[in-house]
């Protein structure tokens, strides 16, 4: 009886929308990558192998009304 196991979820390697690279001390060696994220208009940016996310600010919504007491 033979068995065979086969990675078949693997998924298949990304190429990064821009490159992260050290400019300190190392001449300029890469430190990470970063991608266009799936949910809007943001990055997921890795670096040592960890994740972040980058998003632009969001709109202000309304006008806020100014608080009692808080001018002259």
């Amino acid at each position: 009886m033979t068995t065979t196991t086969e990675k078949q979820t693997a998924k298949p390697k990304q190429t990064p929308d821009f490159y992260i690279f050290d400019t300190v001390g190392t001449g300029g060696k890469p430190a990470g990558a970063a991608f266009l994220h799936k949910k809007g208009k943001g990055f997921t940016i890795l670096i040592a192998g960890k994740r972040y996310a980058a998003f632009p600010p969001k709109a202000k919504t309304a006008a806020q009304p100014e608080q009692p007491g808080a001018g002259a």
